[in-house]
């Protein structure tokens, strides 16, 4: 996986209605937030390396959705 399609990836991620049920700013939504990102580097080091760990990829997954629930 190249980086464009990393990036194209994390864009796709951020849609409109992802943030539509919550405030920005909000306290609880930037804990939230700072967890996916460090899911988010994690997963892209292990991309970096050369391989896909399938546990980096789930656990990005599941820090996405805690931001989209509310």
């Amino acid at each position: 996986m190249t980086r464009r399609m990393c990036f194209s990836l994390f864009a796709a991620l951020f849609t409109w209605p992802a943030f539509a049920g919550q405030k920005l700013g909000d306290d609880e939504w930037m804990r939230r937030f700072r967890l996916f990102v460090k899911a988010f580097n994690a997963f892209v080091e292990q991309l970096n390396e050369g391989s896909f760990d399938i546990s980096t990829w789930h656990t990005m997954r599941r820090a996405w959705k805690e931001l989209d629930t509310e």
